[in-house]
């Protein structure tokens, strides 16, 4: 099999079929990732060699070393008319194995991401860090390309972008923007925020929150005047602190809350889940948004008492994950046992589905509406 031929008939059945990814794994048919279910294809499955010649192929030599020293690498590409793509090539049980992910040629905008409005206006601000959530393939990317691509129709900036890899491609519109690729521009995310400051940047975005050199650098930033957009793994806003702090000592865990009381401007988490009926996939959310409650909490290390906070702050555009699926249930897009599935409070969504809502922090009645 012809390895240029055999891509291009599973990159024009990734696009064809309307699929997010594409997976390679050597002897088994190309599988699709549709809808945010996996289907398998009739292309034929290809060898251990091919997979090789074929990750070979796409890759220069930097990327080539990492992947043969180290057993995997990230990397985007552009595929003749079909567009651009990101591809994780990885090793299991010895043979390769390729995740390609169809990059949109167009940065799609909230109203077609159904992105909360209060996060155009996160967007604009002038300084602080924002944090974008979630577990991998949950759109924290494009969710972020988005935002970039908001300030850069509206203001001039100057916008560099660390990233790892480059996915979205940003054309100066207003502003000026810089993409840079770890792994092909800079070595690492935590040498490139080094210097980051110095190249007179207004808003930094940063791919991945991977360390405590990281992070801090990211902080830092927010502190001396500039606005950080970050991503970071994690599965709700809890889950982000713990995250957060886990980068650290424990002994460092008060002054790192004093800081963030003073620069954390908003955490958003976002999940995807599939709405059978229009077939597609719809994202829900969590965002705190920093008010003085909020900042007070964060600075008196009382993060239980945030839930409480996201569930009661409606008017500042916060919302907890309960209050965006039950949005979801009432309009009819996504069945009810995939959001009770979704929740992390399941018993009392299905309360809140019944008209009943409680407080999530302590299970008490709140009332008979959101």
């Amino acid at each position: 099999m012809d390895t240029k031929v055999f891509i291009k008939n599973a990159l024009e059945t990734l696009v064809n079929r309307g699929a997010s990814d594409l997976h390679l794994k050597a002897g088994m048919p190309p599988r699709l990732r549709v809808e945010g279910e996996l289907i398998q294809t009739k292309l034929e499955a290809p060898k251990n060699e091919l997979l090789l010649d074929l990750a070979r192929s796409l890759m220069n030599e930097g990327q080539w070393k990492r992947f043969t020293e180290e057993g995997d690498v990230d990397l985007a590409f552009d595929f003749e008319s079909f567009g651009r793509f990101r591809m994780n090539a990885y090793t299991q049980r010895g043979k390769v194995s390729l995740a390609i992910r169809l990059i949109k040629d167009k940065i799609p905008s909230f109203e077609e991401l159904r992105i909360p409005p209060v996060v155009k206006k996160l967007a604009l601000l002038q300084r602080g860090l924002i944090l974008i959530a979630g577990a991998a393939s949950s759109g924290k990317s494009t969710t972020i390309s988005a935002m970039v691509d908001r300030i850069n129709e509206n203001e001039a900036k100057h916008i560099i972008m660390i990233e790892d890899p480059t996915e979205y491609v940003h054309y100066d519109k207003k502003s000026l923007i810089e993409q840079r690729e770890v792994g092909e521009d800079t070595v690492s995310f935590s040498r490139a925020l080094h210097f980051v400051v110095r190249e007179d940047p207004d808003v930094i975005v940063i791919g991945e929150i991977r360390s405590a050199e990281t992070f801090n650098s990211a902080l830092t930033a927010a502190e001396t005047g500039h606005l950080v957009i970050a991503t970071v793994h994690a599965r709700n806003v809890l889950h982000v602190f713990e995250r957060i702090t886990g980068f650290f000592e424990r002994g460092k865990a008060p002054d790192l809350m004093n800081r963030l009381s003073y620069n954390l401007y908003a955490i958003m988490v976002q999940r995807l889940l599939r709405a059978e009926k229009m077939k597609i996939q719809v994202p829900a959310f969590e965002i705190l948004i920093s008010n003085p409650s909020v900042r007070k909490l964060i600075f008196e290390g009382r993060l239980e008492k945030l839930i409480q906070a996201i569930q009661s702050g409606r008017g500042d555009g916060m919302c907890s994950f309960n209050q965006s699926l039950l949005e979801l249930y009432q309009q009819g897009l996504v069945d009810k046992d995939t959001l009770l599935a979704a929740s992390d409070n399941p018993h009392a969504l299905e309360m809140n589905m019944k008209g009943i809502f409680l407080d999530e922090s302590s299970g008490g009645i709140l009332g008979d509406n959101a």
